[in-house]
Formats: C-alpha cells, sequence, structure tokens
C-alpha cells in the first residue's frame, strides 16, 4: 500500500493555505483511492471443479488413469494393423498403456489401510442398511479380502520393477499377482451380492415412497408432497449408482478369474480383445458412475 494522504502532504503546509486552508484531513477525502478497485470474482465453472474434486482423491485419480490406460491400449490395438502407425504411434501407446499401469500400482500402496479403516469401521457398506447381510458382506468378504490383496500386490510388482533387490523371479512375482487377483475376485463377489440386496431395498423404500406420496397427494399437503419427492429423487439416484456398481462388477469378473489363474502372463483365459476391452468398458463405466454422485 502507499503512503496516506498526511504523509504525502507534511512538506509544505502553506501549499495547504493557497488552496483555501483546506486541512489535511478534508484534502485525503477529496483525493481519490491509490488502492486499485478490488478485482471482481471469476465466474463459477462447473466443469473445473468438478475436474478439480475428481482429481484431489486417490479413488478418483485412478479412475482417470484408468481411462488413460485402457483407451491407450485401445488406440494402440486399433492402429496396429495401419501401414502408417504400426511402427510409431501403435507401439508409443502400447507402452504408456503399460507405464500407466504401473502408475497405477504405486496409488495402491494406501489400499491397505483404507482397507482396513474399512474392515474396523464397515464403512464399505456404503450407510446403514435394514439387511444386516450387507455390512457383514462389507467388512468380512470386501473388506477382508482386500487386507489380503494389496500386499500381494506390492510383492508382485516389487519382484517386476526390483528384481535384483527383492530375489524375486518374473515367474514368482507373478504368482502373486495371481493369488492377490483371487482376493480380488472374492471382492467382486461380495460386492456384486451387497449390491443386490442393496438394489432390492431401495427398491422396497422407492415403493413405500410411492404410496406415501399417494397419501399426501389425497391429503392435499403440498409440503409433505415436496419432501416426499425430494426424498424419491435421492432414492432413485442411490438405485442408479447400485445399477452402475452391479454393471461394472460384471465387467471385472471375467478379467479377474483370468489373472487368479497360476498362468495367466503365458496361457490366459481371455484373449487380448475380450479382456482389455472388458476393463475398457469398465473404465468408462466407473468414471460415468462417479460423476453420477457428484451431481445432485
Amino acid at each position: 500500500p502507499g503512503n496516506t494522504a498526511d504523509e504525502d502532504d507534511s512538506s509544505d503546509p502553506s501549499e495547504h493555505q493557497e488552496d483555501g486552508g483546506v486541512s489535511n484531513g478534508q484534502q485525503a477525502q477529496n483525493k481519490p483511492s491509490s488502492n486499485p478497485p478490488p478485482t471482481p470474482a471469476p465466474a463459477p465453472s462447473p466443469l473445473l471443479d468438478t475436474v478439480c474434486t475428481f482429481g484431489a482423491q486417490t479413488f478418483t485419480t485412478d479412475q482417470g488413469l484408468k481411462i488413460i490406460q485402457w483407451s491407450s491400449w485401445a488406440i494402440a490395438y486399433l492402429t496396429a494393423s495401419s501401414r502408417q502407425h504400426k511402427e510409431t504411434l501403435s507401439p508409443a501407446l502400447q507402452k504408456l498403456s503399460g507405464e500407466v499401469s504401473f502408475t497405477r500400482y504405486v496409488l495402491r500402496f494406501y489400499g491397505f489401510f483404507q482397507s482396513l479403516e474399512g474392515y474396523r469401521s464397515g464403512s464399505w457398506a456404503g450407510g446403514s442398511w435394514d439387511n444386516p447381510k450387507i455390512a457383514k458382506i462389507a467388512k468380512y468378504l470386501m473388506a477382508g479380502s482386500m487386507l489380503f490383496y494389496y500386499p500381494l500386490e506390492h510383492v508382485a510388482y516389487a519382484g517386476w520393477q526390483l528384481p535384483t533387490l527383492s530375489k524375486f523371479s518374473r515367474d514368482n512375482a507373478n504368482k502373486m499377482s495371481a493369488l492377490s487377483c483371487v482376493f480380488w475376485t472374492a471382492y467382486i463377489i461380495g460386492d456384486f451380492w451387497a449390491s443386490c440386496l442393496k438394489w432390492n431395498e431401495l427398491k422396497k423404500k422407492l415403493n413405500d415412497l410411492g404410496r406415501l406420496l399417494a397419501i399426501k397427494k389425497r391429503d392435499d399437503d403440498k409440503a409433505g408432497m415436496m419432501e416426499v419427492e425430494q426424498e424419491q429423487h435421492a432414492v432413485a439416484k442411490r438405485i442408479r449408482l447400485v445399477k452402475l456398481q452391479v454393471i461394472r462388477c460384471l465387467l471385472f469378473i471375467l478379467p479377474s478369474v483370468n489373472w487368479s489363474l497360476p498362468n495367466w502372463a503365458t496361457n490366459p483365459l481371455l484373449g487380448e480383445l475380450p479382456l482389455n476391452g472388458l476393463m475398457l468398458a469398465e473404465a468408462y463405466t466407473s468414471v460415468y458412475q462417479t460423476l453420477v454422485g457428484m451431481r445432485g
């Protein structure tokens, strides 16, 4: 900030008398302020807010990386037979896909602690439910299986990336990865089971709300009608999210079984196109599900 008006005019007080005896305080009121006007706040950007929120969490960051990984593979696959791109674009994107895949392994270093928290608190159930099976599945089958999945993934990653330090051959690392995917498959089965139970419970709740709304309409209770309609909207949104979760489980199950087999690297159950195609579809479904959840 600049000097005050009193400090600016203190060198020669007689100048104020020549102007009609204007005091320092009065002149300070008449002089324009030296401070610039405040900069107006930028207009809100829903897209920018969404992207920042999406990238602020490890889980959603991984979803974005999945899009890059499997989209890179898809373009590489489609251009592999092109005379123009098969020796340049296709192998470059195939390499990028592999690099992003290993980046996602690094993000999983936090997974064990998140699983432990979910096991201890039961938070992976996603709220309270009338059906007690949902909480038990989330705790023991889902969070419990991930407590084994993540450490085994870390061992496999070390075997692939640090073979001289880990004393692990690539074959042994592949076996550790296959074992980790056995627990991942257990998680997917539990997730599918819990999601179906949630779906049934939410459908029942939505039907109950429909009957309650009919009563409110009959009684001409406008405030009650508005409240029930808002609750219906919230439940319908939860059903939509659960449906998308079921779809993701179905897209995941065959790849997880494929990678659970001991010889997945040398004699896979699924070919490259069906395997990676399912993972590509799941990647886009997961991002869409997250965006649906972020919207009101």
